[in-house]
């Protein structure tokens, strides 16, 4: 998601990562981590093969493949996302993942330039949570979605994020970087409130569960990348020179043998009837 445009608010932007390779690297990791499981909440949610599939904020594609090997070659699936630079990665993907039935192209969540009842699933990963507006788009997932249809929603909820040693500086950190992320227009407890949202906009058989990943699903070192790092380009400068002291503290942290972290993914599902 990306807030370039003036139609397309949120508080993802890729241009903002000083370092792109590294950022691409970390959602690269952030997206075959714990692909398996995924594969698991696709299903129950209701994907199945030959099934055309909308994936809203693709990124750079990886999952948007995954959701394609899922359909097969009878499935078809188009990934959307706001920036032109993460679409050029996502058909760099496209051709070294050797995917052909993935289509990408840019597009505003907002305003979906897309037919009406079109899709047999409609799928967003991490998105909501950079959404200043998640029922807007809720309403045009429902549109675009064939009756009977189904939506799954992956995302995050920080009260459900947490590391030891050093818990007073993580979770110190982690609300300085939910502050700054909400006044960009995102908001990091997004996750207990799918349920609420989707039956707002009209869904049914909603349904949210959480899957937590610790550290000894993800290693330390990548549970810090995925879970901790990022979070400091959401940081003014000043911002970051704050969070510093405590950011060495989590590093220190880590350098504990016992040292342990978890996060939980708020996974949603509805239907449209």
């Amino acid at each position: 998601m990306d807030a370039r445009s003036p139609t397309i608010t949120g508080s993802y932007r890729f241009a903002r990562f000083s370092k792109s390779a590294e950022e691409l690297a970390r959602l690269k990791l952030q997206a075959t981590v714990a692909i398996d499981r995924e594969r698991d909440a696709w299903r129950v949610a209701g994907l199945q093969p030959g099934m055309r599939v909308l994936d809203l904020g693709c990124g750079p594609g990886f999952t948007s493949c995954e959701l394609a090997r899922a359909v097969g070659p009878a499935g078809q699936v188009t990934g959307i996302d706001a920036s032109p630079d993460l679409i050029a990665v996502a058909e760099q993907a496209k051709e070294s993942e050797q995917v052909a039935n993935v289509a990408f192209a840019r597009g505003d969540v907002y305003a979906l330039d897309l037919p009406a009842d079109q899709f047999d699933f409609v799928h967003a990963r991490f998105l909501f949570q950079h959404l200043r507006d998640p029922g807007l788009a809720l309403r045009n997932a429902w549109r675009v979605l064939k009756p009977g249809g189904a939506l799954c929603i992956l995302d995050i909820d920080d009260d459900w994020t947490s590391f030891a040693p050093a818990s007073a500086a993580f979770a110190r950190f982690v609300r300085r970087a939910g502050v700054a992320q909400r006044g960009q227009g995102g908001n990091r407890r997004i996750g207990s409130q799918l349920h609420g949202l989707l039956s707002a906009a009209g869904f049914q058989q909603v349904a949210v569960r959480i899957q937590p990943l610790t550290t000894a699903d993800l290693g330390l070192r990548n549970f810090l990348g995925v879970a901790v790092l990022f979070r400091l380009e959401v940081l003014t400068k000043f911002q970051k020179l704050l969070a510093m002291p405590l950011l060495r503290k989590i590093k220190a942290a880590a350098g504990d043998p016992h040292a342990w972290g978890a996060v939980g993914i708020f996974v949603a599902r509805g239907a449209k009837p």
